[in-house]
């Protein structure tokens, strides 16, 4: 393994706790389940091979929390200082390793220290933990609005039932300017287009198709931002979903305003989804896209074999490296457009000579003028295999509490072969079209 070069993502070494992190962190664990597509206007072109990943490069941190919260678990442990360090690291990997219920009772411990570090991050965690849960903490939510919104959603969840044909199903798909794949759906009897967006953590529909179905609001209601941080509120619901032969009975989902899953240019709406699947119906799925063919097959989740590439905390990563071997954690985010890199990170991983300009970026409800940094043909290696776009984007780094994403795995990455997505299986691939 090769030393990577240094990468000073945060000026004064670890990375501090937001002081205001317990008023706020609920916020964005409820932001999160929010359709968050963006990026640029012009349709992306990706190109794919089947090709080894080179010699992984050790990324150097500077300290525990900038490791942890990078994911790099093994690295953060190497790099342990104190026994609250140690208990949120072994937290986390049962987060990530699927043991959430007990996450939740170490999480719930480590609140209780009131550690200066660990006890702010360990509660951003919980709140996330939690919506997979069967119970939750008494110091959970320091909000009751927050605390009353989970607790709806916990016994929506205790509800729902799911009914699975013998054999999985096989839908066409479509693809607008968002690049986000589109299925046919029912949502209480009611046809319908649904974009698959493993970023929004619940499914998410429009005020306009919840009023025309009847979903069934069960009158909790918080507020969140959109992907241009403006507010927005959303609200809990049920309803009844088919996805070809695939039922998810009192399946809960996101209202929001139909005008927010409108993306317009110059008042023109360009893209638009009545609603998008979220990660309450995708995880318990395998989602196998084959851009030859134009088609979706989704069936129950496979076992899971050991860990693979694809994991959760608070929401889904894919362990991925740059052409260099430099190792990155991309959220996966098939509501987003393009993939991007966090731009601390763009020398470390090889992204040299980028062009900065504007574009107008779509994001839901509306689309700005934005100055981003994009980096002709880079490549990643991810799934099993290469993929090369033609532009790589770069952004500023996104901290939720719990996690520093490296960057986003987005829409683009599956335009091209066949793309499995098995969070059951942890499996994130992609092979050469068939």
């Amino acid at each position: 393994m090769v030393a990577a070069a240094a990468i000073n993502r945060y000026p004064e070494g670890n990375p501090q706790p937001p002081e205001n992190m317990g008023k706020t962190a609920a916020l964005a664990i409820w932001a999160c389940l929010l359709l968050a597509a963006g990026g640029c206007t012009t349709t992306p072109r990706v190109g794919l091979e089947i090709a080894p990943a080179p010699a992984p490069l050790i990324r150097p941190f500077s300290g525990f929390w900038e490791a942890v919260l990078a994911l790099d678990f093994d690295q953060a442990e190497a790099l342990v200082a104190s026994g609250p360090e140690r208990d949120y690291l072994v937290a986390v990997r049962m987060v990530a390793d699927g043991r959430v219920d007990a996450a939740q009772d170490a999480l719930s411990r480590l609140i209780a220290r009131h550690d200066r570090e660990a006890s702010p991050r360990a509660r951003a965690l919980l709140q996330s933990v939690v919506k997979e849960t069967t119970s939750i903490p008494d110091n959970a939510f320091a909000s009751r609005v927050d605390r009353s919104f989970a607790e709806a959603l916990h016994e929506a969840k205790a509800r729902e039932q799911r009914h699975y044909p013998e054999a999985p199903v096989s839908l066409p798909f479509e693809r607008n300017a968002s690049t986000t794949p589109m299925v046919a759906a029912s949502v209480n009897g009611v046809p319908t287009m649904m974009g698959i967006d493993t970023g929004a953590g619940l499914t998410v529909i429009g005020s306009e198709l919840a009023n025309a179905v009847g979903a069934w609001r069960l009158g909790a209601r918080i507020g969140a931002r959109d992907a241009h941080g403006e507010g927005v509120h959303v609200e809990l619901a049920v309803v009844d979903l088919q996805i070809g032969g695939i039922r998810l009975v009192r399946h809960p989902v996101m209202v929001i305003d139909s005008a927010r899953l409108r993306f317009r240019v110059t008042g023109l709406d360009v893209a638009k989804f009545d609603g998008v699947l979220g990660w309450n119906a995708l995880s318990s799925l395998r989602v196998v896209i084959d851009n030859a063919s134009q088609t979706v097959q989704f069936g129950p989740s496979s076992a899971a074999a050991g860990r693979g590439n694809l994991f959760w905390v608070g929401e889904p990563y894919v362990r991925a490296q740059a052409s260099n071997g430099f190792p990155l954690t991309l959220f996966l985010d098939t509501g987003a457009s393009r993939s991007a890199i966090a731009t601390p990170l763009a020398a470390g991983a090889g992204l040299r000579d980028g062009v900065t300009r504007e574009a107008m970026v779509m994001a839901a409800g509306s689309s700005r003028k934005m100055a981003i940094t994009v980096h002709r043909d880079g490549a990643l290696h991810v799934g099993g295999a290469r993929i090369k776009f033609d532009e790589l984007q770069t952004i500023a780094p996104r901290e939720l509490g719990y996690a520093v994403r490296d960057g986003i795995l987005g829409a683009d990455a599956l335009l091209a072969g066949r793309v499995t997505i098995d969070f059951g299986a942890r499996e994130f691939s992609v092979v050469t079209a068939r």
